[in-house]
């Protein structure tokens, strides 16, 4: 049964979440007062409904209680998206998840007892500080402010081990979560290749490392850093 989810607010990431949700098969109820941006989306989520949502009485006739999840993505209006939140608390919606904008909004949040808070522009700035950072990270995802996973390329010195050899754990106090790989496909009689990106599972020990393939890490950052002054 695909997961129904409701994203009030559909600016730049309201929107981008509302599609890329419904792209992965939930069903997508995008609310806004603005019909404009509605518009922009309605061909590609399930349902798009303009109303004021700090207003109870048609927010709580949208059924929202029922849905599994309500993302709260207003960023522009940070007053409106407090009275949104207190509005689905009353209305007793089982799962709410708020957009922040900046670290104060966010402990505001906390107090009226939100506790899944999502910061965007923080994240991004992580993941984009630790790309900056770290040579041959390609991309990263903080956990929390002491743990990432990372996908790092693969050291020149590691190309041709195996993973029980490197054993990361011990030398890195890094868990290897899986390896991207690039393969090279032959299309359609064999005529053309292709570039494609493969999925290698959770790697074995006697799985073998090479020469451009991406590993996913978990780890702190510290340990991150290490493996990535690797040679």
């Amino acid at each position: 049964m695909n997961k129904k989810i409701a994203v009030i607010g559909v600016g730049r990431f309201g929107m981008h979440l509302a599609v890329a949700l419904a792209e992965k098969g939930a069903e997508v109820l995008a609310i806004d007062e603005n019909l404009e941006r509605l518009d922009e989306i309605k061909e590609r989520v399930t349902h798009t409904v303009r109303l004021d949502s700090t207003e109870e009485t048609p927010l709580r006739s949208q059924g929202l209680e029922e849905f599994d999840v309500v993302v709260v993505a207003i960023g522009e209006n940070f007053e409106g998206s407090l009275l949104t939140v207190a509005m689905l608390q009353k209305i007793e919606v089982k799962r709410i998840v708020v957009r922040a904008t900046t670290a104060v909004h966010e402990r505001i949040l906390q107090h009226l007892g939100v506790t899944e808070i999502i910061l965007p522009a923080a994240e991004a700035a992580e993941r984009l500080a630790n790309t900056l950072l770290f040579e041959n990270v390609v991309d990263s995802f903080a956990l929390s402010s002491e743990y990432t996973i990372a996908e790092i390329t693969a050291p020149d010195g590691f190309i041709g081990q195996t993973v029980e050899v490197l054993d990361l754990r011990k030398r890195f106090e890094i868990s290897l979560v899986t390896i991207k790989r690039i393969e090279r496909r032959s299309l359609l009689f064999g005529f053309k290749m292709k570039e494609v990106e493969t999925i290698i599972g959770v790697p074995l020990p006697a799985t073998t490392i090479k020469q451009g393939d991406i590993l996913v890490v978990f780890g702190n950052h510290q340990a991150i850093q290490r493996l990535t002054e690797a040679e």
